[in-house]
């Protein structure tokens, strides 16, 4: 199998994994990576690393392109957000405000536009199954614009947008394929092995995954079902995890399971 993708990166394990599911199945990606004025914009430089070390890993299609999108006037707009608003904290579980309004929407439309320009085929980005959960007190999902009916209209939309004959792009994600976190992080763990740990999941910019927010709960829950040692190094180990099972490396928290990690 073989064509072109362009795959909207965060440097996650979602969007990594995804990627890296595409890649060896031949397909060739450009990757865009976006500063949209996040706290963990962190994230974009790790994502440059996790590519060059990607290519190097040779696992069949290759990244030929890697773009950083300066969105970073955003933050401007999305205010009162916990992800973008200096002003307000990080919570430590799912809270309506760590929601970036229609983030993947703009983000994904960026990306089918230039996917028509560079004549790819298909849009890949790494919402999974998770981010869909029913909210409690709504019903509704969690993160409304990972849903697949989300992404199903957005890729109607974008195709009315352009011309008949070239209604060709297709967006996809783990969560349109009914993939949950742990399931997607497993396939991903399988192509790129440890490289998976240097993946950043934080909202935070520390030195290490802060293991207290939301996201980084969710990353070590995901290695958990997966049944991958969680080699990540956190500031603060996971309360997930007894306190007994960490060790303190230099200013963080590595799993005793995995000291060769920390190298």
């Amino acid at each position: 199998m073989s064509g072109l993708v362009i795959a909207v990166v965060s440097g996650g394990v979602d969007s990594i994994s995804y990627l890296a599911q595409w890649l060896v199945k031949g397909y060739d990606a450009h990757v865009l990576t976006f500063n949209y004025g996040q706290k963990g914009v962190k994230e974009v430089s790790i994502t440059k690393y996790l590519v060059d070390e990607i290519n190097r890993l040779g696992i069949g299609g290759k990244v030929l392109e890697f773009k950083v999108i300066d969105l970073s006037f955003m933050r401007d707009l999305w205010r009162g957000l916990q992800l973008t608003d200096e002003s307000v904290g990080i919570s430590l579980d799912y809270e309506p405000t760590l929601v970036v309004p229609v983030r993947n929407v703009v983000l994904l439309t960026i990306a089918t536009a230039y996917a028509y320009t560079v004549g790819a085929e298909y849009v890949i980005y790494g919402a999974h199954y998770d981010d869909v959960e029913p909210r409690v007190d709504t019903g509704e999902p969690k993160y409304p614009d990972c849903s697949p009916e989300c992404i199903e209209a957005l890729q109607t939309a974008l195709r009315i947008c352009h011309f008949r004959g070239s209604r060709r792009v297709e967006i996809w994600s783990p969560s349109r394929e009914g993939l949950k976190k742990y399931e997607n992080l497993r396939r991903g763990y399988g192509v790129l092995g440890k490289l998976i740990y240097s993946t950043w999941s934080c909202y935070l910019s520390g030195t290490y995954h802060c293991g207290r927010c939301e996201s980084c709960l969710n990353r070590h829950k995901a290695f958990i079902q997966a049944g991958i040692p969680d080699c990540t190094v956190y500031e603060s180990y996971p309360k997930l995890t007894p306190e007994d099972d960490y060790v303190r490396v230099g200013d963080g928290h590595i799993s005793r399971k995995c000291l060769e990690c920390s190298i």
